[in-house]
């Protein structure tokens, strides 16, 4: 079997009205001022297909053979970009609406979805940057207790002259405890 009959025969296979119903929202968020993307999203939904496969056979395929439209779509939408801003009415901007209604109040769902998720997300990690503040906060009281109490009442390194009186006593102990095992060495058996 060649690749060209295994591309026809498989069964996810595009058909031509998956690509006219394609091609037909693309068009109409072209006109309506929209980006591709969401005319991808809502052609996913639409055609039971992912958002990418979509735009996939949009670009590679579909987009060449309709350059005239796609011209055409442009057109449409900068002529009522242009009464709408003559007139200063919003009378064409409520028929955008209105043809998209539906996929727009969805794409408002699903951004106050993410943005709620998003929010949530934040507002955690503001709670956990405030412990670890607070936690921090308590850590340089102590150490600033540390440094006001003093180096040595935490066992912190010796001055040279309190090594050397510390040298001299354990020296003198040492010469102590010499002298008295001489002495006891010293000292007849009984």
């Amino acid at each position: 079997m060649t690749s060209a009959e295994k591309w026809v025969t498989r069964s996810d296979a595009w058909t031509p009205e998956d690509d006219e119903r394609l091609a037909a929202i693309v068009l109409e968020h072209i006109r309506t001022g929209s980006t591709q993307l969401r005319a991808f999203d809502q052609a996913a939904t639409e055609l039971g297909r992912t958002a990418a496969a979509c735009g996939y056979r949009w670009n590679g395929v579909l987009r060449k053979n309709l350059r005239e439209e796609i011209e055409a779509a442009k057109q449409e939408r900068k002529a009522a970009q242009k009464a709408a801003s003559t007139r200063g009415s919003t009378a064409p901007r409520s028929q955008a609406v209105t043809v998209n209604s539906s996929s727009s109040m969805r794409e408002v769902i699903l951004f106050l979805q993410t943005f709620d998720d998003q929010y949530q997300r934040l507002r955690r990690q503001v709670a956990q940057l405030e412990q670890e503040k607070a936690r921090l906060a308590e850590r340089v009281q102590e150490l600033e207790a540390q440094l006001q109490r003093g180096p040595a009442a935490d066992g912190a390194p010796l001055t040279p002259e309190q090594l050397a009186e510390d040298s001299r006593t354990l020296f003198a102990i040492m010469e102590r405890a010499r002298k008295l095992l001489e002495a006891d060495a010293l000292k007849p058996a009984e």
